[in-house]
């Protein structure tokens, strides 16, 4: 179970890594998102993956979405500035701490633009039928209004990721935010499992290669790929708008469906 000190966010950094990062483990050891940078310039956010078996050098990413809420009358009597702790009614159940290391975002109303980071999350009815307590990291900006003030609630976008699904030039349906790479066979040990994947850097990565793609040196940049989990070198202009990933170092004489060195530019 996790254990949340006191203190803002900003003051509680991490000093020690209990994980290693060729490690999968079944229990959570770190903050989902926490940043870890190597004196090569090589980075690496920890998360938790859902999918069963996944290779190295594969892409994860997270179909992430705001769950809508809303400020009961009584909460707004509560939710006061200068408070940890915010209550707001939610369209979903959800079980506790499901919003641990997530975001909420103020949408609309008084406070909107504002952002807090979950530091936990009640299970939903606490303290009653439809709604959930968050408890942040940093202290509320500003006194919300019942009758303005509405909210998106975002679980942490390192949790529960699954591999990258295929991408056929900017499909929008099957578009998702490739949040990084594996680096090891994983999602082996529970229906959960927590490690760190590669986010910037040097990287191993698959590669779907086409006859016309990687065949001049200015076709670099990669994209999500057509196969599932794998990116793809850019090789016309059907890819605008689709998120670069970053860019191949070899820049000719690829192979389909092989690892190949790579520069990522996630982070």
């Amino acid at each position: 179970m996790l254990r949340f000190k006191g203190g803002t966010y900003q003051d509680a950094p991490n000093q020690i890594f209990v994980q290693g990062l060729y490690e999968e483990s079944a229990t959570q050891k770190h903050r989902l998102g926490t940043m870890r940078v190597l004196d090569d310039g090589r980075v690496f956010r920890y998360c938790s993956v859902t999918a069963a078996a996944l290779t190295a050098g594969c892409l994860v990413s997270k179909a992430t979405a705001g769950v809508a809420a809303t400020i009961a009358a009584e909460d707004a009597a509560v939710n006061l500035a200068g408070r940890k702790e915010i209550t707001l009614t939610l369209t979903n159940a959800n079980a506790v701490n499901h919003f641990a290391d997530g975001w909420i975002v103020l949408n609309a109303g008084t406070g909107i633009g504002e952002m807090y980071k979950i530091r936990g999350s009640s299970v939903t009815g606490v303290p009653a039928t439809g709604r959930t307590t968050f408890y942040l990291y940093d202290a509320l900006r500003t006194t919300h209004v019942t009758a303005t003030t509405t909210a998106l609630v975002y679980a942490s976008p390192y949790k529960s990721l699954l591999i990258n699904p295929a991408v056929a030039n900017e499909a929008a349906t099957t578009q998702e935010t490739v949040m990084g790479v594996t680096t090891m066979a994983c999602g082996n040990v529970s229906a959960e499992s927590y490690l760190w994947i590669q986010s910037r850097g040097i990287a191993s990565l698959v590669l779907d290669i086409d006859a016309a793609a990687g065949a001049e040196a200015n076709e670099m940049a990669i994209v999500p790929g057509t196969t599932a989990g794998r990116g793809a070198v850019i090789a016309d202009t059907g890819y605008a708008g689709v998120q670069i990933i970053g860019y191949t170092l070899q820049s000719a004489d690829l192979t389909d469906a092989s690892a190949n060195l790579v520069k990522l530019l996630i982070d």
